[in-house]
């Protein structure tokens, strides 16, 4: 068949000719999508890109030459692509993606392998449901991040002949106030004013980065992260932002403590509860919409638990996640916040919960950390 006007146009780079194949295979399977350019590495994919650009890339991590992140990084400024990250289930793989998500790629989907659970019909629909949703994102929403992320790199190995990068002292200065921050948490003894339940889901990695750094370190609240992600992914996104903030951030294990100060992050593939006593609790109860974390359950428990101390926030993200939760805080006397459409790579999440009614106030992404903030300490 020939190309129509309305089909999505996209790019498979990837260096292995088996998963080009298969990949292209998968989307062209879709009438609404054609795979009209297929490149071996990021070299390959920037003289492709000169020529014309699709509506939507599919990229590959390692890759020889010029890897995914290399690409990422090339294109910033430039080419304003949605890019989905294909990416291995492995530790290196998440925290590759987390980096890449840190990039400006909108999101990922799991590679193709024997290994996986998800059974290939699964996969195909999930790539196929991640490009259509990639091709409706706004230009806007692709803006790079402030650099003030990108300087503070702990972690990253250094370049040979690089010359000395500014990160250190920023990461230096990081982990001054986090061990001045925690001293007088436990001096000052910082009552638990607020609980805040943060749900996210496509586009979240990145948003959080805009957030959670902004968050001092002696907030009377803990904060809890909700975001549709693989567990491994979790740990790394947790390891990332606690890298980048001077609040504590870590992954939640159950019978974690809420308490001032500190940022948890779900595990990928459990729900989490807030329990009485300031305690959080995992729970491997079946998903809910498909998804486990489910935002909704958190945001119940908080409001059951926290009643008028809850606070939720409603971020970029597919689906309707977050919707009766963002309900049930507010009916329990909490308050609501919801990223504007503008600033979100998909307006998904938070139009659910401000159409259901269940919103207090509406801000953009660059606002977020503040509001939070305000609401914390109202």
């Amino acid at each position: 068949m020939g190309m129509s006007d309305t089909q999505i146009k996209v790019m498979v780079v990837e260096d292995s000719a088996y998963m080009r194949y298969v990949i292209s295979e998968f989307l062209d399977s879709d009438p609404e999508i054609k795979v009209v350019e297929k490149a071996r590495d990021g070299v390959d994919a920037l003289e492709k890109l000169a020529l014309g650009l699709p509506d939507v890339m599919t990229l590959d991590i390692q890759m020889p030459r010029m890897d995914g992140l290399k690409l990422l990084e090339e294109m910033r400024g430039r080419y304003r692509v949605p890019t989905i990250m294909v990416s291995s289930l492995t530790f290196e793989g998440a925290e590759d993606t987390i980096r890449a998500l840190e990039l400006g790629a909108v999101d990922f989907v799991p590679k193709p392998s024997g290994v996986l659970a998800m059974t290939i019909d699964q996969l195909r629909e999930e790539i196929i449901a991640k490009v259509k949703a990639a091709s409706q994102i706004k230009p806007l929403a692709l803006a790079p991040p402030a650099e003030s992320v990108q300087d503070a790199e702990p972690g990253r190995k250094q370049e040979p002949g690089a010359g000395p990068r500014r990160a250190a002292p920023v990461a230096e200065r990081i982990a001054q106030r986090k061990a001045a921050a925690r001293q007088a948490l436990q001096e000052k003894a910082i009552p638990l004013k607020k609980v805040v339940a943060v749900g996210s889901s496509t586009g979240g990695p990145r948003a959080l980065t805009e957030i959670i750094p902004l968050l001092p370190a002696d907030i009377p609240a803990c904060v809890v992260v909700v975001q549709h992600m693989p567990p491994k992914f979790t740990a790394s996104l947790a390891e990332r932002l606690d890298a980048i903030s001077e609040i504590q951030v870590k992954e939640a294990a159950n019978g974690d403590k809420i308490r001032p100060g500190i940022v948890y992050i779900a595990p990928g593939d459990y729900h989490i509860l807030a329990g009485k006593n300031d305690v959080l609790y995992l729970s491997q109860d079946p998903p809910q919409h498909g998804v486990r974390p489910s935002v909704n359950v958190f945001m119940q428990s908080v409001a059951s638990v926290y009643g008028e101390r809850g606070v939720g926030v409603v971020l970029t993200g597919m689906g309707t996640d977050g919707r009766s939760g963002a309900l049930a805080i507010k009916e329990h006397g909490g308050y609501m916040l919801a990223e504007h459409e503008n600033s979100c790579v998909v307006y998904g999440m938070p139009r659910a919960a401000i159409e259901a009614g269940a919103v207090d106030r509406v801000a953009m992404l660059q606002r977020m950390a503040d509001e939070i903030l305000t609401a914390i300490y109202s």
